[in-house]
């Protein structure tokens, strides 16, 4: 008995029409060029959602993005696909089908998000007459996708905690540079400039959840000015949220390991493992750990190694008859 196969088709959005064939593994959908399934759509993230087979079906995954995604006007987080659901990412539609064969019957999509049964040849029939409605919405999409070129991508909105954090940090920096002497003076305020855009750039970052390059370059503005107030004050709470992020991805990979989708759980395991890069473990630690005390023994370094020896356990699970 053959398998059935499993498409995307895209029913809104970019590429409207567009057929996307699913294997049997993990496809990753987003805006970025490094995903399997590219999304051309400003609501769409950079990293928004997996498709992963388990256990014979098929499985959609929100990487906890701030749009959400959705499943028939649900919003979802994980949740397993059924032939005919609607996926909704950003503008972006995309309609889930089961291939079984020349007579299957496909669900149409419909506003109120109530699938409903109609045939590919009925499809097919109605084609000629709504042809002209095709033409003008394809002209109507070609100038949104113009207009969303074209206009300028708006930075998030200061809160009034921000805006009196950067006063004060203003008012702190005029009142140093007037106990430095005049010769160091350029080169103080040279440093302090650079720092504010790395400073700009990290908080950025945060705000998109890349934690990782958020770090490196508040750090960067630190190192150039260490005294930038907002700068040592967004380091440490990227740091905590890290760790939380760690702590989420390790709950969900253990939990997804009981349960038996080891593929999920090498997901999340890895996406521990990446957001502990910079606190992993020296070289032998996870080898020798055991012969550690329990007060010698670092949180993080713990999961690391956790994650590392569990991914290699789910691995030998999924190659096992």
């Amino acid at each position: 008995m053959t398998s059935k196969k499993a498409k995307l088709e895209v029913l809104a959005g970019g590429n409207k029409g567009a057929q996307f064939e699913l294997a049997h593994g993990t496809v990753h959908l987003g805006r970025t060029q490094d995903n399997d399934i590219m999304l051309d759509d400003s609501l769409v993230s950079r990293h928004h959602a997996h498709i992963t087979f388990e256990k014979k079906h098929y499985f959609v995954i929100d990487l906890d993005t701030p749009n959400g995604t959705f499943i028939n006007k649900t919003r979802i987080r994980n949740q397993r696909l059924h032939h005919g659901d609607v996926i909704e990412l950003g503008n972006v539609q995309l309609r889930f089908i089961m291939e079984e064969g020349q007579d299957q019957k496909v669900a149409h999509y419909t506003s109120k998000g109530i699938p409903q049964r109609e045939s590919i040849s009925a499809v097919v029939q109605k084609a000629g007459a709504q042809r002209w409605i095709l033409y003008g919405g394809g002209a109507a999409l070609g100038l949104l996708a113009l207009w969303i070129i074209f206009t300028p991508e708006q930075a998030p909105q200061e809160t009034d905690r921000q805006a009196r954090q950067r006063e004060i940090a203003a008012k702190e920096y005029e009142t140093e540079l007037k106990q430095i002497p005049d010769l160091k003076k350029e080169a103080y305020t040279i440093n302090k400039a650079k720092a504010d855009l790395f400073y700009e750039s990290g908080y950025r970052e945060f705000i998109e959840k890349n934690y990782l390059r958020a770090l490196d370059d508040f750090k960067t503005a630190l190192e150039l000015y260490p005294d930038h107030r907002l700068a040592k004050l967004y380091l440490e709470k990227t740091q905590n949220t890290l760790t939380e992020e760690i702590d989420i991805h390790f709950v969900s990979a253990i939990n997804y390991f009981n349960s038996g989708q080891y593929r999920l759980s090498i997901f999340h395991f890895r996406q521990v493992m990446a957001l502990l890069a910079e606190r992993r473990p020296p070289e032998r630690y996870c080898a020798e750990r055991n012969g550690l005390e329990s007060d010698e023994k670092n949180p993080d370094f713990e999961k690391y190694c956790d994650a590392q020896q569990k991914i290699e356990e789910a691995e030998q699970r999924l190659l096992a008859p």
